[in-house]
């Protein structure tokens, strides 16, 4: 929300200036607008005035020729030169009048056609009473007399007058619409002055409030600034917090786990067995339930780590139809995994996030299942151009189901719908707030269809892709595991530890304790580097948070070194929310989390360290368990031991391994027949353990489990050829 305010800023301070720029606009307009139009209106009125002239002109021509005709009468009745005073007054207006009438009318030739079509008529009508004004004074009365009447002067007076009024009428419909246009031009004038100045008034005002409004934009703006840095604050104290705690939790936790797997292994009685099996049992537990709050944090923080790969799908339903088919069945519970024709054998996705998601989901459905049947549907859609498909994978229970008010709350973190009441289940509530985080961190969706005390269907929507990837390849890839975790499968080494925590040096050294690496350690990152540089060791194991300089410091003063650039460094971190994980796994040749566990170390290990061809010699997996040969005792060995001790470990360790099929127990199981079988020259027992072996390096649960269920077989051969 900061961040969208600040960036949107600019576009905010635009559309201040809209207003503004509007107001502008419309003044420019009013003032083109009103200049055009008064200049229109001018023109308007000049020929209003005009026509108002001209036709006070006709009607004063009009006026004048009537006074000059009586006057004249008025001379010729009393014969007196008064008379004739108003004649010639009133004959030279009329000529006045007719030269004002010809220069107004000078742009128009119809109207000049006109008027000197009167000039003319007041000529003609001028002569008669010039003669009868000559009459009178040269002939007398009567004379003067037959003169007027001989002249036809009425005629002639009619004619001027029909004229005048002609023009007259003429002049005035020009005079009706010179005012009707200037009138509307006014109008128009008025009305645009009107708008233009309202829409400025409003702009101006607008755009005052858009001022103020910017300033308390800009005033907002800079307090989002400040709270936008103290939230990147908070939140880098938060992940610092995080990392911090992740790394104080995780260190014991990796001395808890690792030194419990140690002492599973060392102990001998079925009592101390079983104690070292409940600290492994709950210190992963404890592990488990961290990891999960540390998932939560990290998808918060947006540094969760999506790392899609090449995936089998029928490997992989197969390993998780195993991982659960024990607990349905001590539920009574069916459970089944079908995948559709529609899914290609090999997809391109995160394939432990899938897995960590389906897990918790099938997990889910069977733990509120009480009856029926747990069902998991894998199908695709239509494989596009581009050779991506979504998978869906459909995890339907007959559990209790979920109240519709409370479909949306289940994902939030640590909400339990019973979790006011007498709790029937146990679980933090963490489960389905990861799974959808991790679900839409994969760009996919998570969705619910659930009936009360009926039922639930979580639905799960992913995007892949296809890969180019055979099956053949991922044999010869998993061909190039080891058959076991044991360290002298590597070349002999000098492996350099460093790590400030004592625990964590004493565990790793423990791990390579017997066999023919050598092992050098190192307190802090100034001692691992002129250790480095004094024995040149073949691989650095090196803890990232240490006081001082820490491990990436460390890297640098290392590779800045000529003798000491080409020795592989590989980063081990007990934190979980470091800023910098992407870039510390790009600097370092490696990269291991704690709690780090035998076949963890030794994994990261045979990548810098090459395999050796040493006994026990490699064996071919094959497809199906091998029978046990029936083999000659060797006179030279107590198999009788060994069987007891078989015995043993088929009434302590065996019972919760074929439960569950852990990774890691079944790795430290295999360990431990591999011991007995070179401590009894067993070759077979050997063959058996390294298989099972093998079997859990590759997170093969389906081959696993059915291994642990041959154990009694191999058992009871073995006895067989010993008696």
């Amino acid at each position: 929300m900061v961040l969208r305010a600040v960036t949107m800023a600019p576009h905010i301070r635009l559309r201040y200036l809209v207003p503004a720029l509007v107001a502008l606009a419309m003044i420019f307009y009013g003032v083109v607008t009103s200049s055009v139009n008064t200049r229109n209106n001018l023109r308007d009125f000049n020929r209003v005035a005009r026509s108002r002239t001209i036709l006070t002109a006709l009607q004063d021509t009009m006026t004048q020729m009537l006074n000059a005709e009586t006057s004249q009468r008025g001379f010729i009745l009393v014969a007196d030169e008064n008379y004739l005073e108003h004649y010639y007054s009133g004959i030279k207006k009329a000529d006045q009048d007719i030269a004002t009438l010809m220069e107004l009318t000078a742009d128009d030739p119809d109207r000049q056609a006109e008027i000197r079509a009167i000039r003319t008529a007041i000529e003609e009508r001028k002569k008669p009473m010039v003669a009868g004004i000559e009459a009178r004074r040269g002939d007398g009365f009567e004379l003067a007399v037959a003169k007027l009447r001989e002249g036809g002067g009425k005629e002639r007076m009619d004619t001027l007058r029909k004229l005048i009024d002609q023009a007259h009428e003429g002049e005035s419909l020009r005079l009706e619409k010179a005012v009707d246009k200037l009138t509307k031009s006014l109008d128009r004038t008025n009305r645009t002055v009107v708008f233009a100045g309202t829409v400025a008034i409003a702009a101006g005002t607008v755009g005052t409030l858009m001022v103020l409004l910017l300033l308390s934009a800009r005033q907002r703006e800079g307090h989002l600034i400040i709270q936008k840095e103290k939230a990147e604050e908070t939140a880098r104290e938060k992940s610092d917090f995080l990392a911090m705690m992740s790394h104080e939790i995780r260190t014991p936790m990796n001395a808890i786990l690792g030194f419990g797997e140690l002492l599973h292994d060392a102990v001998e009685t079925p009592k101390e067995k079983h104690y070292a099996s409940v600290i492994l049992s709950s210190g992963n537990s404890l592990l488990s339930l961290i990891n999960d709050i540390l998932d939560l944090s990290k998808i918060e923080a947006g540094k969760l780590e999506i790392q899609p790969e090449p995936v089998a799908m029928a490997k992989f339903a197969e390993n998780l139809e195993t991982l659960f088919s024990f607990r349905a069945a001590e539920k009574g519970l069916g459970y089944s995994i079908c995948i559709d024709s529609s899914v290609p054998p090999l997809l391109f996705f995160d394939a432990l996030r899938l897995r960590q998601v389906l897990v918790n989901l099938v997990g889910n459905a069977i733990k509120f299942s009480r009856e029926g049947s747990v069902t998991v549907v894998i199908h695709a859609e239509p494989i596009t151009a581009e050779e991506t498909l979504n998978l869906h994978i459909d995890v339907a229970d007959t559990g209790i189901g979920i109240p519709e008010e409370h479909t949306a709350d289940i994902f939030r973190p640590f909400y339990q719908i019973d979790s006011r009441q007498n709790r029937q289940f146990q679980g933090t509530g963490l489960g389905l707030s990861i799974s959808r985080r991790l679900v839409e961190a994969m760009d996919g969706v998570l969705a619910l269809e659930t009936v009360l005390g009926k039922g639930s269907v979580f639905r799960v929507t992913l995007p892949t892709r296809l890969t180019r990837r055979s099956e053949e390849r991922f044999a010869l890839e998993a061909e190039k595991l080891p058959l076991a975790v044991d360290f002298n499968y590597l070349k002999a080494s000098k492996i350099l530890v460093t790590d400030d925590e004592p625990l964590n040096a004493e565990l790793i050294r423990s791990y390579l304790a017997g066999t023919h690496h050598t092992v050098l350690e190192a307190e802090n990152a100034e001692q691992a580097a002129s250790l480095c540089l004094q024995h040149l060791p073949d691989v650095v194991l090196m803890d990232i948070r240490m006081p001082g300089m820490d491990g990436v410091a460390a890297l640098e003063r290392i590779r800045a070194c000529e003798k000491t650039k080409h020795i592989p460094l590989i980063a081990v971190s007990a934190s979980a929310l470091l800023d910098s994980h992407q870039e510390i796994k790009t600097k370092f040749d490696g990269f291991a989390d704690k709690p780090i566990s035998r076949s963890k170390l030794f994994l990261e290990l045979s990548k810098f360290i090459p395999l050796v061809e040493s006994p026990p010699p490699p064996v071919t997996q094959p497809t199906q368990t091998p029978a046990v040969t029936q083999e000659i005792p060797d006179p030279g060995h107590d198999w009788s031991s060994l069987c007891q001790a078989l015995m043993t470990l088929e009434r302590t360790t065996w019972p919760s391994l074929v439960k569950l099929v852990p990774a890691q127990g079944t790795m430290t199981f295999s360990a431990h027949l591999i011991e007995l079988a070179r401590a009894h020259s067993c070759p077979t027992l050997g063959s058996y353990a390294r298989q099972l072996s093998q079997s859990a390096e590759v997170m093969d649960f389906a081959e696993s489990s059915r291994l642990l269920k041959n154990f009694p077989q191999v058992i009871a051969e073995l006895r067989s050829c010993h008696d």
